[in-house]
């Protein structure tokens, strides 16, 4: 399972609007709906945690319908369980609005777009963990799981809100504050998913004393103890990390910044005092939702708190300013005031060996493509659960995921290692850590092999051999048949190698039930001519790097109009691929087949707009496309669990 040719390496080149004088009106539309998305959202969360601690997860034992009724009998649990669903479904309708209203303002405020359809993605993956929460019974892993992009969903939002606030562009923090700040944020997180673990699991009182754990020094040998204890430890070290973050955030010179950073610091300190509460209360109702709301809360702040502390700009621009600082930092021995090591308390010859293992440690990743391995994960995960909805064990799912993970980021190192030479040619790409020459070429390929071979083991031993077997296939064939065969040679390089990245569904089905049913074969049939308008719409805007690099892609063989006219035919043929598993395979059934024509729908407008060449169609449909498969997968899910 790995990155098919379909998925660009980045995307860092693909955002070149400037702002422009906004429409007043649009504007305060958009400011008013994003704000008022954020609330909901909030209290949404609140919901979900009045739902567990009262009890009613299953109140309506059936999802969508609440007991095979669209209004059930309004009385005791079912009221508060069916309170919720409402209120969901009226986020997410909120949340459509403000993507509407985004894209009205997307030339003056270039982040709004990308926020938007980043909130869309996560909705819709909150639909899906939410049917699925009620179909699997609650099990710990999936209510952890459904708080976790809860979080995710809330800090979107929030982000989107500062963005429509923020009118013009305010001066930044230092990176070192901002990393600080990134860093207690993420701990908060981690902190609020071993919380939802633990109030969900029976590990709530496994430590029903305070500050000992059942009068010991020595923890208990149970793991329920264990996990309690470690989530009493991440939150003094979350406590550190925030009082941290307000103390230096005095010296930023903000006020926004610094009356945010001190709000996070006294909602911390409360929230420990609620933990505390909560064990000497045996965890009253009042006391876990007060809980709940004020750690919902802390992490909503530190979020508030990173959006005001990063520059606002064009998203290309930032991260083209953030690749020339990280290319002009000093060496070990100087060392820099603007680094996150820096901040820390010892500073000097630690804080730099510090320094350069985070820059070390972040090129090992870049080299996987962390964001792009984000998408195969998504069409992996659905087809497992498309495939045994019911019979599907947690252990297999986060092994295969695990497995993908290492498979994909095996071929995109090699990937690099071989195209080393064009990268250094191409403006998007000559900043990536081997032709930047932040590692070794030798460095990324033994990168490469030793995460290939770790995945075949994962797979092998974790999954099964026919996982494995789909797996391994898939980078020999991505390095081997494309990076070394197509990619240099046929304007069909796309069209072919599109097979590397149509692979994932087969491991997926392969993983969930042992074999390869014909349902997998359309899945990979449907990536696979993806790939192409999927691609060559951005490859439209790239032709002269494609040019100077002698690779020979389609819009510099065949012409401009060519390609226009290619992207409108697969984008045909891709709508009728996606109608297969309704008719004649039968697989699925109208829920999935009314969102794949909604969304096919979408998808040929926009191969029409890019084959008259309207403004701005290419790039337009280059960001629906990701998204456009990101929500088809999800519909299979839904359309599966509803069944």
């Amino acid at each position: 399972m790995l990155k098919g040719p379909g998925i660009p390496p980045n995307r860092e080149a693909t955002d070149r609007v400037q702002p422009r004088p906004i429409d007043v009106p649009a504007a305060r539309i958009y400011r008013i709906l994003a704000v008022a998305t954020a609330l909901a959202a909030y209290l949404l969360v609140l919901l979900g945690g009045l739902v567990r601690i009262s009890g009613a997860g299953l109140a309506c034992p059936d999802w969508p319908l609440c007991h095979g009724r669209a209004i059930p009998p309004l009385e005791g649990r079912v009221l508060i369980e069916y309170a919720h669903r409402l209120v969901a479904a009226a986020v997410s309708a909120l949340v459509v609005a403000t993507a509407l209203a985004a894209f009205r303002v997307r030339r003056a405020s270039p982040a709004a777009r990308g926020v938007a359809l980043l909130v869309l993605a996560l909705v819709a993956v909150q639909i899906v963990l939410g049917g699925m929460t009620v179909r699997l019974r609650l099990t710990p892993a999936l209510v952890a799981t459904h708080l976790g992009v809860a979080m995710l969903f809330l800090a979107g939002l929030l982000v989107q809100a500062v963005v429509a606030l923020r009118a013009s562009a305010a001066p930044p923090a230092a990176p070192a504050f901002r990393r600080l700040a990134l860093l207690a944020a993420a701990a908060t997180y981690v902190m609020i998913l071993i919380g939802g673990y633990v109030g969900s699991s029976a590990a709530a009182l496994a430590c029903p004393d305070l500050p000992m754990c059942r009068g010991s020094v020595l923890l208990p040998p149970d793991w329920p103890a264990h996990l309690h204890m470690l989530h009493r430890g991440w939150a003094l070290v979350v406590g550190l990390l925030v009082v941290a973050t307000a103390a230096g955030a005095s010296r930023t010179g903000l006020r926004a910044v610094t009356g945010t950073a001190h709000l996070a610091a006294a909602l911390v300190l409360a929230q420990i005092a609620l933990g505390a509460l909560n064990v000497a209360s045996r965890l009253a109702p009042l006391v876990q939702g007060a809980h709940l709301g004020v750690a919902a809360a802390l992490f909503a702040a530190l979020v508030v708190l990173n959006a005001l502390a990063t520059p606002l700009g064009a998203p290309a621009d930032i991260r083209r300013r953030a690749g020339a600082r990280r290319d002009a930092l000093p060496t070990i021995a100087g060392g820099s005031v603007d680094d996150p090591a820096d901040a820390l308390p010892w500073g000097g010859a630690h804080a730099a060996a510090l320094r350069s293992v985070l820059a070390t440690a972040r090129d090992y990743l870049a080299l996987m493509k962390p964001r792009i391995i984000v998408l195969l994960l998504i069409t992996t995960f659905t087809t497992m659960i498309v495939a045994a909805p019911h019979h599907l064990a947690l252990g297999t799912l986060l092994l295969t995921l695990l497995g993908g993970t290492l498979a994909a980021g095996s071929a995109n190192a090699f990937n690099m290692y071989v195209d080393r030479d064009i990268d250094a040619v191409m403006r998007r790409t000559c900043l990536r850590p081997v032709p930047s020459g932040r590692l070794r070429p030798a460095q990324a390929l033994a990168f490469g092999a030793a995460t290939g071979l770790l995945s075949i083991v994962v797979m092998a031993w974790g999954v099964n051999l026919t996982a494995a077997a789909l797996s391994t296939a898939g980078i020999l064939f991505y390095v081997g048949v494309y990076t070394l065969w197509l990619k240099r040679t046929t304007p069909q390089n796309i069209v072919i190698g599109g097979a590397a990245g149509a692979i994932p569904p087969l491991v997926g089905w392969a993983a969930a039930t042992g074999q390869i049913g014909l349902p997998a074969v359309v899945l990979f049939a449907i990536v696979f001519l993806w790939t192409p308008p999927h691609f060559w719409a951005l490859a439209l805007g790239k032709a002269d790097d494609y040019r100077a690099a002698g690779v020979p892609m389609l819009p510099v063989v065949r012409g401009d109009g060519e390609t226009r006219w290619q992207i409108f035919v697969y984008s045909l043929v891709l709508s009728a691929a996606t109608l297969l598993l309704y008719v004649p395979l039968h697989a699925l059934g109208a829920v999935y087949l009314l969102a794949a024509a909604l969304l096919d729908a979408a998808f040929i407008a926009l191969a029409w707009a890019v084959l008259n060449r309207r403004r701005r169609a290419e790039m337009a449909l280059f960001g629906y496309s990701i998204v456009y498969l990101a929500l088809l997968f999800a519909a299979m899910v839904v359309d599966r669990l509803v069944a």
